[in-house]
């Protein structure tokens, strides 16, 4: 057997030295062994909870730079409190996507830096944990119950990430797709966006009328892509199913509910209903997302980004930004972003801190981020660091 971490005591029933030690870690159990009788020992280790602490790019990119002290020592800290099981820091598409189309001869070595420093974790797709919100608000409202959903935390993880961390864990190279036309794509959604900006200056729409824009418009776009890929396929076009938008699938796999017993057709009309309904705009993903660019149309109105070359330059990160705002914030306890970005979510009218509880960080907040790191050490209890010493022999006193 592999002893990845040897003992100095012997074995506790050969009693040779040498030969015995630590072999794994599996949820909340410390496997032994022994190599040289074949000894197994398990020993169950005490029920943690991590925080969640979600690490934006804009974070893990100077961490990674390491040239500025402020990021270099909570990068660290981090680093040793999730080593202490105290923290985790999932890595999510967003930061898989956003390294990849970075034109730099270290794009490999900062994917290398995000995923250790995440050691492993990693968030759900994005598109999933956005198709688990749609069916979970889509079936409440075929039988009119809350609209309000709570979330679950198996929603944006496969496995638990509340369990003692192995030696090891299993890297898989992502499909990262056409990385060009992922960027080309990037570019034309940022153009379409400011290229709006002289319409929104003449409205005279409240906020919440805003929202409720934003969620109708993405409800719409999320059918009227839908019913065109439909008609390219029934045109010969099958390619067009493949290269289909990810979000088109959310009306498809809304389809399948009660097929056998309505006519597509009204299930159609139902989705579109539901799309215009209230408990669509109340999904998280979607009451957030939409919640952020209801701040920029108010900024808009005010004589923000006037300059369209430079609003281009200056929210050219704006839809990657937004989504990990929007779908992983809600499933984290804290996550630090740039300053722009934490100064939208702040804003009293949006509101997007409700009902979820997530500490805000940035950089204008160092101070406020380490305090509380230094509250998150207060679980550092005697069991868990008697624990720590069985699983990582001699390095924590």
């Amino acid at each position: 057997m592999l002893i990845t971490r040897h003992i100095e005591e012997p074995c506790p029933k050969c009693r040779v030295s040498g030969k015995y030690g630590n072999v794994n870690v599996v949820s909340n159990i410390l496997n032994r062994g022994c190599n040289n009788c074949g000894e197994w020992m398990r020993y169950p280790l005490p029920d943690i909870r991590k925080k969640v602490i979600y690490l934006d790019q804009f974070f893990l990119s100077h961490a990674f730079r390491d040239q500025e002290q402020a990021f270099i020592d909570a990068a660290n800290r981090i680093k040793d409190m999730a080593s202490r099981q105290l923290v985790v820091c999932p890595y999510s598409s967003v930061h898989t996507d956003e390294t990849h189309l970075w034109r730099h001869e270290q794009q490999e070595n900062l994917y290398k830096f995000i995923k250790q420093t995440a050691r492993g974790y990693k968030f759900n797709e994005a598109y999933e944990i956005k198709q688990v919100q749609v069916h979970r608000a889509f079936d409440a409202f075929r039988s009119e119950s809350d609209i309000v959903q709570t979330l679950e935390e198996r929603d944006a993880f496969r496995e638990d990430i509340h369990r003692w961390d192995d030696y090891f864990w299993i890297d898989i190279r992502p499909f990262l797709g056409d990385l060009e036309a992922m960027r080309q794509g990037k570019t034309a959604a940022i153009e379409r966006l400011v290229d709006l900006f002289p319409e929104w200056r003449n409205l005279t729409t409240t906020f919440e009328e805003d929202v409720n824009m934003e969620a109708r418009g993405y409800g719409k776009s999320l059918l009227d892509q839908y019913l065109q890929t439909v008609v390219n396929v029934s045109t010969g076009s099958l390619i067009s199913y493949l290269e289909a938008p990810i979000d088109t699938m959310y009306v498809e796999s809304l389809l399948h509910c009660d097929s056998s017993t309505m006519e597509i057709d009204d299930r159609l009309k139902r989705i579109g209903a539901f799309f215009s309904s209230p408990y669509f705009t109340s999904i998280p993903n979607v009451r957030i997302s939409c919640g952020l660019f209801a701040v920029l149309r108010k900024m808009v109105k005010n004589g923000a980004y006037t300059n369209p070359a430079n609003a281009r330059r200056k929210l050219a990160g704006l839809f990657y930004d937004s989504e990990c705002i929007s779908v992983f914030r809600p499933y984290s306890d804290a996550i630090f972003i740039d300053r722009a970005m934490n100064q939208w979510c702040e804003d009293p009218e949006a509101k997007l801190l409700e009902p979820h509880e997530t500490k805000m960080f940035s950089v204008a907040s160092w101070d406020e981020f380490h305090n509380y790191l230094d509250l998150v050490e207060e679980n550092y209890t005697d069991d868990i660091r008697e624990a720590l010493n069985w699983v990582y022999p001699g390095v924590y006193p």
